[in-house]
């Protein structure tokens, strides 16, 4: 299993050693800035093996892999090298190490990067993956959350809410290419920058806790993924075991809203979590001029702004209502 593992891992021209050795060597070039990032996914937190929710091996080894190019993205950077240690129940058969191996070198292979290495283990818990992996971009140019200033604006990617009733946690692209394309458009002109996988109001926060500011949002800017989601997708919650429906943040959170759509919709945009979308936060001139040209297939919305600490983080409802943002978001278990 190990030697079709190492036969088939994509490389990268940076790599001039790959797996088979106890490190990997990579020829990194001057004037570039390293990014370095690990994350996880483990069975039970990040998904589920069993019932009507249950993900493949190949979906586990994807999902491992993009969720930390989400991150990359979030950066404006692109990975070079990643490395993957997996740990299988013991007793597990053979083929779901293989599935998620492909899952894993289905996403470096769509983004051409390197898999340069990795472990595979067993124990008695159940499957998890972790990836460490390196992103380049120009030096002093990464993307971080802080650095956003009053009037900048509040630009995001894709739609939001649902991902784990739409099934799309486990099957997302990362932002990599239109974090590329931003950057390429606009520069320095991007203050600031998060993957959102806590819910919007959460990385939101994140972005006024780092940067010490406060912010506007308009709910009816907000793209959402699909304001039918939530009542289509009800009585299928309800009737789901007690351990499932703590993902439905809306159920944790407000359950008096279940009944309004467009409300419910909002609520799982601010709460729910893995849209593995990108908040950015941006310079008004540019932004403006970003929505306005932006040809993407990936839509680019304008939500709101940032504005001084002291005036807190703002929800302006559909009915002009203003209101302290939510404190929700998504916590990552089963």
């Amino acid at each position: 299993m190990i030697r079709r593992f190492r036969a088939r891992a994509p490389g990268h021209r940076w790599l001039k050693v790959g797996p088979g050795q106890d490190c990997a060597i990579l020829d990194w070039p001057g004037g570039r800035d390293l990014a370095f990032k690990i994350d996880q996914v483990v069975e039970g937190t990040h998904f589920v093996l069993d019932g009507r929710e249950a993900a493949s091996p190949f979906e586990v080894g994807c999902k491992a892999m993009a969720k930390a190019c989400s991150d990359i993205a979030a950066t404006g950077f692109w990975p070079v090298a990643a490395t993957a240690a997996v740990n299988l129940r013991r007793g597990t058969d053979e083929n779901v190490a293989l599935g998620v191996y492909e899952g894993l070198i289905a996403v470096c292979k769509r983004f051409s990067f390197a898999l340069a290495g990795g472990d595979v283990s067993t124990s008695r818990n159940g499957l998890s993956v972790v990836v460490s992996m390196l992103g380049e971009g120009p030096k002093g140019g990464a993307w971080l959350r802080k650095g956003a200033k009053p009037g900048d604006v509040l630009l995001v990617t894709g739609t939001l809410g649902g991902s784990w009733l739409t099934g799309k946690h486990l099957d997302f692209l990362p932002r990599l290419e239109e974090a590329r394309l931003i950057r390429a458009k606009l520069g320095a002109s991007v203050h600031a920058c998060i993957d959102i996988t806590d819910g919007l109001s959460r990385d939101l926060r994140h972005i006024c806790e780092e940067s010490r500011c406060g912010a506007v949002v308009f709910e009816d800017r907000i793209p959402l993924a699909n304001s039918t989601i939530f009542l289509q997708n009800w009585k299928q919650c309800e009737a789901r075991t007690s351990a499932s429906r703590k993902n439905c943040s809306y159920v944790r959170h407000s359950p008096k809203v279940k009944y309004d759509k467009n409300m419910a919709s909002t609520y799982m945009a601010l709460a729910d979590g893995e849209d593995f979308e990108l908040l950015l936060v941006v310079e008004p001139k540019a932004a403006e001029k970003l929505v306005r040209y932006w040809r993407h297939p990936v839509p680019l919305t304008r939500i709101g702004f940032i504005r001084d600490r002291k005036e807190g983080c703002i929800l302006i409802s559909r009915d002009g209502t203003r209101n302290a943002m939510p404190k929700v978001g998504y916590e990552h278990r089963v």
